[in-house]
């Protein structure tokens, strides 16, 4: 089949053309990344050097010479655009390398020109060179541990590779010059189709890559949404009705009656706000709430309850090993406190031991009772309660060593 050169570039023109301009319009109307107008430029660079082949005589070689000087740099063009939009994640080599390899390659590919070599020598000079390029592209993108978990970028590696091995296949084809004529008019027409391909799945590839990080940021901003849902942000514990649901997580998947509640608060946090400002009471709630955490196992829950007020949930525990937890908490925030320009800090605990068939709720109120009668002890102290939150009956008292501030 005869292959009308001057009607393929032409078609070639218009769909890259097409191409150019879906990017252009695509960026201008959505939003786009760093990076993204750079593909943009590497497309309209490649478009220009078709269309200066298909507006002069396409087997010029100064025609041929513009079209190739155009072409090579889409690789690295591309791959200067990748960088910046995944600027985060580092390709295996520096920037410059990309730009000292670029010189190199129309260095090697001008040699034949200034040689004044035959067309298709030159022809094969350029498609050696682009094929380095674009296997040297490829390799960044495939041997990035970095980028394995994005599926758009692993498809962009994988279509360089192809492409570079399509251009080594041209370079090695063109080298011999078996047959002059037919041979330049199939580099010619090969190397259009080529350039054509690379564009139109360039667009693809690069709104995949759009597509997949708007996608992996909407995932993260819902990740953080319900961070922040379920986090006191301030003491970075779960708030009050996150606290609820994986406490009674716990309590269905434990034994009844197994678990201890403790409910604790800061004495006199109030008069911490108003003698020494808000900023002295943020320290001390973070400081309790780091204190409480690092003192508690993986399987306890901890939880903000309100104001000055904690809560912890200790499965598989009894009273007496949830009083010296109380006891550890304490004295673990007294001698912490004077690096922080704080008082003294005393800490008072209602501990209860949840009961078969009692809610959370139930326990929670039997906890609180516990902690109203630790302040009218006089503080500073943990106090167990017994029996149904209607008539609570207070059992141990234990000093835990701190003087009321």
């Amino acid at each position: 089949m005869d292959i009308h050169l001057p009607t393929l570039l032409l078609f070639s023109t218009a769909l890259m053309l097409l191409a150019a301009g879906v990017m252009t319009v695509f960026g201008s109307v959505q939003r786009v990344y760093r990076g993204y107008w750079w593909w943009v430029s590497a497309q309209w660079l490649s478009c220009a050097g078709v269309a200066l082949q298909a507006g002069l005589l396409p087997s010029s070689p100064a025609a041929v010479a513009m079209m190739h000087a155009l072409l090579l740099q889409w690789p690295v063009i591309t791959l200067v655009g990748l960088r910046r939009f995944h600027a985060r994640q580092p390709l295996p080599s520096p920037a410059w390398v990309d730009a000292a390899l670029l010189a190199a390659a129309y260095g090697a590919w001008a040699l034949p020109w200034l040689m004044q070599a035959p067309l298709l020598a030159r022809m094969a000079a350029f498609s050696l060179a682009s094929a380095v390029l674009h296997a040297w592209v490829a390799s960044r993108l495939l041997w990035a541990g970095s980028h394995r978990d994005s599926m758009a970028l692993r498809a962009i590696g994988g279509f360089l590779g192809a492409v570079a091995g399509v251009q080594l296949g041209r370079a090695v084809y063109a080298a011999p010059a078996p047959a002059p004529a037919q041979a330049l008019l199939l580099l010619q027409a090969s190397g259009v189709l080529l350039a054509v391909t690379v564009s139109l799945i360039t667009v693809y590839l690069t709104l995949l890559l759009t597509y997949e990080r708007t996608e992996r940021e909407l995932r993260d901003s819902r990740r953080r949404l319900r961070y922040l849902a379920n986090v006191d942000m301030l003491t970075r514990v779960p708030n009050r009705r996150r606290f609820q649901e994986l406490a009674r997580r716990v309590l269905e998947r434990d034994p009844p009656g197994t678990a201890a509640v403790l409910m604790f608060d800061i004495d006199h946090f109030k008069r911490i706000n108003d003698v020494l400002g808000h900023a002295a009471g943020d320290r001390a709630l973070k400081l309790v709430s780091r204190c409480a955490q690092e003192t508690l196992r993986a399987c306890d829950v901890a939880g903000r309850h309100g104001g000055d007020e904690f809560v912890l949930l200790l499965p598989r525990t009894d009273v007496s090993d949830a009083m010296a937890v109380a006891s550890r908490i304490a004295a673990r925030v007294q001698m912490r406190t004077e690096p922080l320009g704080l008082p003294p800090l005393s800490l008072s605990f209602g501990v209860v031991q949840t009961l078969a068939g009692e809610t959370l709720a139930e326990a929670l109120h039997r906890a609180d009772q516990a902690l109203y009668e630790a302040k009218r002890q006089g503080r500073g102290r943990a106090v167990t309660a017994h029996g149904d939150e209607d008539q609570p009956v207070f059992g141990e008292s234990r000093r835990l060593g701190l003087t009321p501030t």
